[in-house]
């Protein structure tokens, strides 16, 4: 089968993100778009989508679809169904608005490991006063994006 539109993966990857708080795997998409798992992995290589969905480099799995991570991260943001990890502490705000909901951000100072809880959600700003620390300026951030 030929790569489905952009758009068409882009959407499909980010609905199972919504409805699971994982994306699909190769395997689940290679099956969705009655394809190989070569060309699903190919396909997930090849997806030009800017900066927004990543292959991871060792395994070319969906890495990071922003601002959602496929693995536990610092970041977890409950939300009343679903539980999604971000990358960062921008990105916990940005699943608040794309799930649509109000959520629970579980994370932690990175300086003194201080725990920190707060909500948001897209009619709501977040019930937190304090500072985030970015040590990489932002035209940096994609240098070295899963160190950043």
């Amino acid at each position: 089968m030929s790569m489905p539109q952009a758009d068409e993966l882009r959407i499909h990857i980010y609905d199972r993100l919504l409805a699971a708080g994982q994306p699909p795997t190769i395997q689940e998409l290679a099956a969705h778009f009655r394809a190989s798992d070569a060309e699903a992995r190919r396909w997930i290589a090849d997806l030009k989508i800017g900066k927004t969905i990543l292959p991871h480099p060792q395994t070319g799995e969906i890495w990071m679809a922003g601002p959602f991570a496929s693995t536990k991260t610092p970041y977890r943001v409950a939300g009343q169904r679903v539980t999604w990890w971000a990358n960062c502490a921008w990105d916990m705000l940005g699943v608040a608005m794309i799930s649509r909901e109000s959520v629970r951000i579980d994370s932690q100072c990175t300086d003194c490991g201080e725990p920190l809880t707060l909500r948001s959600g897209p009619n709501e700003r977040p019930d937190f006063d304090g500072v985030v620390h970015f040590l990489v300026p932002a035209r940096h951030w994609y240098d070295d994006i899963g160190f950043t």
